[in-house]
């Protein structure tokens, strides 16, 4: 782990998701409802109990343009029942921002950044991109990923296929890397919900 300060979380973790001008106010309400249903859920929760700290430092961030990101839920220590529901009603609180492009690398670049001089020290830092379109605004999103690679940082992607069947590929290819990474693709509205579930279950993992 780099910076050579011991570990206060298991993971520390950003959920990165866009709110680019393609993404809809019903389709960003699912979203936000997705990612605080599954930090309070039972099995999130145990699956939390049972690492070494019992402990995820977890952030929102909501994205479009290379220099438009918003922090929803600013970085909180969650580490049972009641700090989970109490970071579930700080998003669902949340105004949602404006809308923009899609700037992958622009989200990653910040939440590089942010995971290693804000973040707690954690002994595994993950970036988490929810998309429903490829980059194009700001750097490549090669450049992006690889340099948060290089710092020891895993990058999962949820790709929602709806405007584009082969985002799945286009996010292995370019976006994910890092250990563990993984990308879990949604054909349609109807399995987001669970798609969101499983993906946090498997970071805490």
């Amino acid at each position: 782990m780099s910076g050579q300060q011991a570990a206060e979380v298991d993971v520390a973790l950003v959920f990165a998701v866009d709110c680019s001008g393609s993404v809809s106010n019903e389709r960003m309400a699912m979203y936000i409802e997705g990612h605080a249903h599954a930090v309070t859920a039972p099995a999130f929760l145990a699956g939390l109990a049972n690492l070494p700290t019992g402990r995820a430092a977890l952030a929102y961030v909501a994205w479009s343009n290379q220099d438009r990101q918003q922090y929803l839920v600013p970085w909180r220590v969650v580490d049972g029942p009641e700090s989970a529901a109490e970071w579930a009603r700080v998003l669902r609180a949340a105004p949602r921002p404006g809308a923009g492009f899609t700037s992958i690398s622009g989200v990653i670049d910040l939440c590089h950044d942010h995971l290693l001089r804000i973040a707690p020290p954690a002994a595994r830092r993950v970036i988490d991109i929810v998309a429903d379109g490829r980059n194009n605004d700001g750097r490549p999103v090669q450049a992006a990923r690889d340099a948060a690679v290089a710092a020891g940082i895993t990058i999962n992607g949820l790709p929602v296929l709806e405007n584009d069947p082969h985002l799945d590929e286009y996010f292995a290819q370019e976006v994910v890397g890092g250990p563990a990474c993984f990308v879990l693709p949604v054909r349609d509205e109807a399995g987001l919900l669970d798609a969101i579930r499983r993906k946090l279950l498997a970071e805490i993992a």
